[in-house]
């Protein structure tokens, strides 16, 4: 396997979060390949700049994505996080008439 990607962690946990805005902290890492705590002290980053918000629902934790947030570096902060999930998230899921 190759020892770099073209997207940081930080952009992985949240295409796994548009992917599934219930993911658990242990299903996030085992996807990104990084420990339940990198997940969390990522998850703090994207919270505490805006781009995730954090919802306690019964025991699980519920995120939503601020899909009008601009991405952080100069070269792609013309680019809002809406645009990366599109390009990048979860394929579309097809519905088929039974």
């Amino acid at each position: 396997m190759a020892t770099w990607t073209f997207l940081s962690n930080h952009a992985h946990v949240l295409l796994c979060l548009a992917e599934d805005p219930d993911h658990r902290l242990h299903d996030i890492a085992e996807r990104v390949g990084i420990t339940e705590r990198g997940v969390q002290l990522i998850l703090a980053d994207l919270i505490a700049d805006g781009y995730v918000e954090r919802e306690r629902v019964g025991r699980r934790n519920h995120y939503t994505i601020h899909p009008e947030s601009r991405l952080r570096h100069p070269l792609e902060a013309h680019h809002r996080v809406a645009e990366l999930v599109e390009a990048l998230g979860p394929a579309p899921r097809h519905q088929t008439n039974c």
